[in-house]
């Protein structure tokens, strides 16, 4: 209980008086069945955070920065191989394009918007948990870099699209780095991002399809 009891003091500093630098930990308020390691889940810029804890705790606690194991020493050498893409939009029946340019602050997250075109005949329903997830990627390559990676709630929300019209989704992008080589955020510079859209246009007719590469900014 000695590393929990001084842990926990510690928690409730952070929660306090550096609110989002903790997205995941123990709460201070129990101390029933509180072992190490404890496992902590902090915001992607803070690594100063994270160094203090790892130098204070050592392996009393499993520090995850983003969506990366700390220290680095502790991240896999390689990121695990993508699966199969998802097939693009065919934009001669569904046009997608962000909602104004998006430019965002390493580290931090944007609440943006995915205009989204329906050409086609029917009505488009595009099913959600209330926003779009959009994943970073290398303009260069269409290598997934980075994203949000943080927890979701899962309600479906459905945005439907009548032929003809335009609608926009919610859109949520994250800086939350998913390769080592890339520090803990995406850092500044000139990337891109898709979104996968689950699209139902009839009963019993589902499928995702991915957007282009639409561009991004981040600052340092």
């Amino acid at each position: 209980m000695a590393v929990w009891d001084e842990l926990k003091v510690v928690l409730i500093r952070l929660r306090d008086q550096e609110p989002g630098t903790l997205l995941g930990y123990p709460m201070p308020e129990v101390d029933e069945g509180r072992h190490p390691p404890f496992q902590l889940t902090l915001a992607a810029w803070a690594t100063g955070t994270a160094g203090e804890l790892h130098q204070r705790f050592g392996d009393s606690v499993d520090l995850t920065v983003g969506a990366l194991p700390y220290p680095p020493s502790r991240q896999p050498p390689r990121t695990p191989a993508a699966g199969q893409p998802v097939e693009l939009l065919d934009p001669g029946e569904i046009v997608a394009e962000l909602d104004g340019p998006a430019v965002v602050k390493s580290g931090a997250t944007l609440r943006h918007g995915l205009l989204v075109r329906n050409r086609t005949r029917q009505e488009l329903r595009v099913e959600t948990n209330g926003h779009l997830t959009a994943t970073i990627v290398d303009p260069e390559t269409g290598d997934a870099v980075g994203g949000y990676s943080g927890g979701q709630r899962m309600p479906l929300i459905v945005f439907p699209v009548a032929p003809g019209q335009t609608g926009r989704i919610p859109l949520l992008i994250g800086t939350d780095s998913f390769t080592p080589r890339l520090g803990y955020a995406v850092p500044a510079g000139e990337w891109g991002v898709q979104a996968t859209l689950t699209l139902r246009s009839g009963p019993g007719d589902s499928a995702r399809k991915r957007t282009p590469i639409l561009p991004f900014t981040i600052t340092a």
